[in-house]
Formats: C-alpha cells, sequence, structure tokens
C-alpha cells in the first residue's frame, strides 16, 4: 500500500480517537450548561424555537454558520425552574 493512503479506522478506533479527544476538555453539568444557554439567550446568541411535538429547544448557529438545535434535558428543565424560582428569569 502506498505510504499516502491512510487506512480507514475501525469504528472502535475512531470511538477512542473521540473519547481521547475529549479528556481535558471541561464537562459542563446539565444545570451549568442551562446556566450557561440562559445567558446566552440574553445576549440574543441563543433562542427558544418551538418543537413539533410541542416542546421547545435552543436554536444557534455553529463555526460554520448551521443552525443547530439542542433540546434541554429533564435536569436541564428542573434547573431553568429553580433559577426562575430563585428570581432569575428562565426567559
Amino acid at each position: 500500500m502506498p505510504k499516502d493512503k491512510k487506512k480507514k479506522k475501525s469504528a472502535l478506533a475512531a470511538a477512542a480517537t473521540r473519547k481521547l479527544s475529549s479528556i481535558g476538555a471541561p464537562q459542563m453539568t446539565p444545570e451549568q450548561l442551562a446556566h450557561s444557554l440562559l445567558h446566552a439567550e440574553e445576549r440574543g446568541e441563543v433562542q427558544r424555537v418551538s418543537l413539533d411535538d410541542g416542546s421547545w429547544a435552543w436554536a444557534m448557529q455553529d463555526a460554520q454558520g448551521q443552525t443547530r438545535i439542542l433540546k434541554p434535558t429533564p435536569a436541564m428543565l428542573e434547573a431553568l425552574d429553580r433559577f426562575e424560582r430563585e428570581g432569575h428569569p428562565a426567559h
């Protein structure tokens, strides 16, 4: 095989590469992520959009300009409710 051709990684090798790339990366709790997105909403960097199932999600632009949708988890919704009860508006 010529040196300039790369072998395609197996699924296991690709998964290991993804796992290794996340080592050392900051991991946010659902509460921290909800809080961060709440402030991003306030700055106009993300917005809430309605979904077909009657729920909602945050819409944001990625580095390539594509719109990405992030649906809050139950833990994130609990954190948002708590922020609202504590006087930090969730919306």
